[in-house]
């Protein structure tokens, strides 16, 4: 199980997990992936450990370059 939290700003990342409330949640892609305005891509994730959610923003050559990944893992889901 591979973790997303790279694809955060820092200041996202500062959330505690509300099931582990010492650790950072533990994202992974939900499978809701869409196209936005202005040549960015929406993908949506969980945590692994509380079901918290939430969207991150990717412009398309970052979400190029995490393609692959992202799709595996949504295929493991």
């Amino acid at each position: 199980m591979k973790n997303f939290n790279h694809l955060f700003e820092k200041h996202e990342l500062i959330i505690n997990c509300k099931q582990r409330n010492t650790e950072l949640c533990h994202w992974r892609p939900t499978g809701n992936i869409k196209a936005t305005a202005g040549d960015n891509v929406c993908v949506s994730l969980v945590c692994a450990r509380c079901d918290a959610r939430t969207n991150v923003f990717l412009e398309h050559k970052q979400y190029k370059n995490h393609e692959k990944i992202l799709l595996k893992e949504i295929e493991n889901v």
